[in-house]
């Protein structure tokens, strides 16, 4: 759907894309790096949670395979993905620890299909940039990209973000890629620019690599479409400018913030 030039939507459509980017405002994921404001995305180092070495260490288990066609999911990915599930595992008493385990290998063997389809590997993150690795902004890119991918097949739930985030680790940084100078200058964790690069990039993503979502143009406004990455940068910003002054999510207590 969509082209490199701007067209439009029916009004059903961009109003669902609104309606989606309203409901992850104020998600925040067990296991993510920084705490409520936390300003750890934008630091140089080693990932700053445990889940974030865990997705680290998966990812470099995915790259193992010599030919996208052999990706297997090997014993030492059930090994961390068991020690993901005891900080993935939803910490409300709806699930146990074995629960979330066989949740997460199921979602693997998705992953796995999904991953074999595309045909290609996942764009690298640099290790100058690891500290990127589990962060809440690269968790809800993945979520968007799941959650997506789950509207393909309306019976099963979407897969854990996890998977989203090894599609394309570099998801939802601002700017181009793994860039580090316009993530480390405009990125603001809760505020327009966080919120559209996660979803401006999950779009984007989806529809160049698996022809669903929006696009990059997900509000339908500006010159370029769908299949271009310059696609819906203005006024995306300008929507998220808007959803941010009305909901505050830098503002927000833990209280109001929904965990996966």
């Amino acid at each position: 759907m969509g082209s490199w030039i701007s067209f439009d939507k029916d009004h059903e459509s961009v109003a669902k894309v609104k309606q989606y980017c309203e409901s992850v405002v104020f998600v925040q994921f067990y296991g993510q790096t920084n705490d409520l404001k936390g300003s750890t995305d934008n630091i140089t180092g080693k990932p700053k949670s445990e889940l974030g070495n865990l997705l680290s260490e998966l990812d470099k288990e995915v790259r193992k395979a010599s030919r996208i066609e052999e990706l297997e999911i090997t014993k030492s990915m059930k090994n961390i993905l068991r020690k993901m599930a005891e900080i993935r595992v939803c910490m409300a008493d709806c699930e146990t620890v074995e629960d979330c385990h066989q949740k997460l290998l199921n979602d693997a063997e998705r992953f796995q299909a999904i991953y074999q389809k595309r045909g290609h590997e996942s764009e690298v993150l640099e290790e100058k940039h690891s500290f990127y690795w589990g962060t809440r902004q690269q968790l809800l890119f993945g979520k968007v990209i799941c959650d997506w991918l789950a509207t393909q097949d309306s019976e099963k739930a979407p897969m854990d973000p996890i998977f989203g985030t090894l599609l394309n680790p570099t998801g939802g940084r601002v700017g181009p890629g793994d860039t580090g100078f316009f993530h480390d200058s405009l990125f603001d964790d809760m505020g327009p620019f966080a919120y559209h690069s996660a979803v401006h990039d999950g779009f984007g993503y989806l529809i160049t690599n698996h022809k669903t979502g929006p696009g990059y143009a997900y509000l339908n406004k500006g010159l370029f479409g769908d299949w271009s990455p310059f696609g819906g940068q203005l006024y995306g910003i300008k929507y998220w400018e808007k959803i941010c002054e009305k909901y505050h999510p830098d503002r927000a207590t833990l209280e109001q913030f929904i965990f996966l």
